[in-house]
C-alpha cells in the first residue's frame, strides 16, 4: 500500500465542497462497470470547474443507491505525489482496494481521475486499467491535446469527450435563485429585464469562472490573472520544455487583449522585438497553438464554401472566458463589444458540443466583402446554417446599416431566409425584406435562451 496515496484517499470527501453547484453539462447515463467500457473524458481550462463536475456524478451515482465504497476519486495534480508515472497509478487502485476490503470484484468500482494528464504516459495506462478492470471510468484534463492525439491513438473510439467551459451566462443567473424564477417567463416583466441586463453587464466584466463570482473587481482580477499565468507557466512552459518564457508570457497578454479581433503573427512578432524580445513568427505560431491546447483562447477561421477554396484571412482569436481577458489585457485594450462577441462565440461553442472543427467561422460576403461575425454550418459540405451578428448597440443609423446589409447579403448568398442580431443594449425587434427576415434579440435573453432565434413577441 502506498502511504502518501492513502492518505489522500482518506482525506477526501463530498462534504468539503456541498453545496455542490450543479453544471449544465451533461454526461449522459453512467455505465455500468463493466472492463472495455467507455471512458468519458472531460477537457477544459485549470480552474473551470471540472472537479466539481465529477463530484456532481460522483453525487448523482451515491443517490441511485451506489455505495461510497464502490467509488474512487483521485486528483493527479496534487504536489504529495512527486513525479506522477503509471505505477503511481497501479498504487492507487492497489491503495484504494486495500482501503475497500469489502468491496466485491464482481461489483466493479466508478473511478474519477482528476488531472490525468500529470501521468507520464497515461495514455497507455488507461488503456490497460479499460481493459483489465470492471470500472465506470471518468477522466479530466487541462489539455485539448489528450483528445486529439493519446485519445484518439489509445482508444480507437472507445472514449466519449465532453468539454467544459467557465459557467456560462445561464449558469450565473441560476446562482441567484430568485432571478433564475424568472428566466422561463415567456414575456419578461421590465423590472426583471432590467436585472437580466445588470448581470448581464457583470459578467462580460467578471466572467464566468467559478471562484471569482462572490469576489471583489480588484480580487477577481488578481485571481484571474494568476489563472492566466499558471496556464502558460505550467501548461505551456513547462509541458513543452519551452526556453522563452518572457516571450510566452508577454504574447498571451496580447492574444487576450485581441479578444474578438483578428491575429496577425507578424505584427505580434515586430511588436515584441520593439520591446527586446527576440522570436520569430514560427515560434509565435507554435505558442498560440499551445495556448489552443490549454483551453486558454480559442481561434476561429473563415468559413470556405468548398475544401479546395483556400483564403489567406486571418483567424479571430477568443478567450476561454470574458473576465479572463479583461482582466489579462493592458488597459483600454478589450472593450465591452468584444467581450461580448467572446460571450457569443462561446454560447455557439456550448451549443454545438459534438461538432467538428470548422463548425462555427467568420465570413466575409462574395459581393462587397461585408463580414459576419458567426456563421455556424458544416464546412465539409459548405452549407451554413446560421449566421450571428453580434453588436452592443443598434439605436445609431449607421450600426444598423452596417449590421443588417451584411446579414441581407450574406442570407441571399449562403440561401437562407433567417438572419440573427445579437445585441448588447437594446430591445427585441425584427427586420423584414425580400431576402427574408433577421431577429433582433437582447443578449442576456439570447444567452438564457436555447432557441438562437428567440425574442419577445
Amino acid at each position: 500500500m502506498n502511504e502518501t496515496i492513502a492518505v489522500i484517499l482518506r482525506e477526501f470527501s463530498l462534504d468539503l465542497y456541498r453545496p455542490i453547484v450543479p453544471r449544465d453539462l451533461d454526461l449522459g447515463e453512467p455505465l455500468a462497470p463493466r472492463a472495455g467500457n467507455l471512458v468519458k473524458v472531460v477537457t477544459g481550462m485549470r480552474r473551470s470547474g471540472k472537479s466539481y463536475r465529477l463530484y456532481q456524478e460522483m453525487d448523482r451515482l451515491l443517490a441511485t443507491g451506489v455505495p461510497e465504497r464502490r467509488i474512487c476519486y483521485f486528483n493527479f495534480d496534487d504536489d504529495r505525489l512527486g513525479p506522477v508515472t503509471p505505477r503511481t497509478g497501479d498504487d492507487l487502485l492497489e491503495t484504494f482496494r486495500y482501503l475497500n476490503p469489502e468491496t466485491q470484484s464482481e461489483e466493479g468500482i466508478y473511478l474519477f481521475l482528476d488531472e490525468l494528464q500529470e501521468m507520464s504516459d497515461w495514455g497507455r495506462w488507461l488503456r490497460r486499467i479499460v481493459d483489465t478492470t470492471r470500472a465506470t471510468i471518468y477522466v479530466t484534463g487541462s489539455s485539448s491535446k489528450m483528445l486529439s492525439k493519446e485519445i484518439s491513438t489509445e482508444f480507437r473510439g472507445r472514449a466519449l469527450d465532453f468539454e467544459l467551459l467557465p459557467f456560462s451566462f445561464g449558469e450565473v443567473v441560476s446562482l441567484d435563485p430568485a432571478l433564475a424564477a424568472h428566466r422561463e417567463e415567456p414575456i419578461h416583466a421590465p423590472s426583471s429585464q432590467a436585472q437580466f441586463q445588470a448581470l448581464l453587464d457583470a459578467y462580460l466584466d467578471k466572467g464566468g469562472f467559478p471562484a471569482v463570482q462572490d469576489l471583489p473587481r480588484p480580487r477577481a482580477n488578481a485571481l484571474l490573472q494568476s489563472y492566466a499565468q499558471r496556464v502558460v507557466a505550467k501548461d505551456v512552459v513547462e509541458r513543452h520544455n519551452l526556453s522563452r518564457p518572457r516571450v510566452a508570457s508577454a504574447l498571451a497578454t496580447r492574444l487576450l487583449g485581441l479578444n474578438a479581433r483578428q491575429l496577425s503573427v507578424r505584427k505580434i512578432e515586430n511588436d515584441l522585438r520593439s520591446a527586446g524580445l527576440a522570436t520569430g513568427r514560427g515560434y509565435l505560431a507554435g505558442l498560440v497553438s499551445y495556448f489552443e491546447e490549454a483551453y486558454l483562447l480559442f481561434q476561429v477561421k473563415e468559413f470556405s464554401r468548398s475544401l479546395s477554396e483556400s483564403t489567406t484571412a486571418q483567424p479571430k482569436v477568443y478567450a476561454v472566458d470574458p473576465g479572463l481577458a479583461l482582466a489579462n489585457s493592458r488597459a483600454g485594450v478589450n472593450d465591452r463589444g468584444q467581450r461580448l462577441e467572446n460571450a457569443v462565440y462561446l454560447e455557439l461553442r456550448r451549443r454545438n458540443p459534438s461538432a467538428r472543427e470548422g463548425t462555427i467561422s467568420t465570413l466575409h460576403t462574395h459581393e462587397h466583402g461585408y463580414e459576419i461575425d458567426f456563421v455556424v454550418g458544416d464546412v465539409l459540405d459548405g452549407a451554413p446554417y446560421q449566421l450571428v451578428q453580434v453588436t452592443d448597440r443598434m439605436d445609431d443609423p449607421e450600426t444598423a446599416k452596417r449590421e443588417t446589409r451584411a446579414l441581407w447579403e450574406a442570407m441571399r448568398e449562403s440561401r437562407l431566409d433567417e438572419g440573427l442580431i445579437v445585441v448588447g443594449n437594446g430591445p427585441a425587434a425584427t427586420y423584414e425584406s425580400e431576402a427574408g427576415r433577421i431577429a433582433q434579440v437582447p443578449a442576456w435573453k439570447w444567452l438564457l435562451s436555447d432557441d438562437a432565434g428567440a425574442a419577445d413577441k
